[in-house]
């Protein structure tokens, strides 16, 4: 049931992200340079000195990533927060060596 659960909530991300190429690909882009990291809750911060550009993406990958987490937690009727922690698990697995993750003790460490 959770996996079936995991690859419900993996596909809703994809396609919300998938909705936008570019964004995707400058979320790439600013994650393989260090200038944005993962969090452990599932959404992304900067962490580097960032461009309005890198705050902007920030903020719209956040709010498409907020609204997925809000209907899947609904739908499981469970904290919003678990939900993104289970997303965040998820990402950092796929995600490329060298981007950052923040852990939950404020620490950066580098996948």
């Amino acid at each position: 049931m959770i996996r079936r659960a995991t690859l419900i909530v993996m596909l809703a991300l994809i396609a919300a992200l998938g909705a936008t190429p570019a964004l995707a690909a400058d979320l790439d882009s600013l994650r393989a340079s260090g200038v944005i990291a993962e969090r452990y809750d599932g959404f992304v911060e900067i962490r580097q000195s960032g461009s309005a550009e890198a705050r902007e993406i920030v903020e719209e990958v956040n709010a498409k990533r907020r609204e997925i987490y809000h209907k899947r937690a609904e739908s499981q009727d469970v904290p919003v927060d678990q939900v993104g922690r289970v997303y965040a698990k998820q990402i950092l697995e796929k995600l490329p060596e060298g981007v950052w993750f923040r852990t939950p003790d404020g620490e950066y460490v580098q996948k």
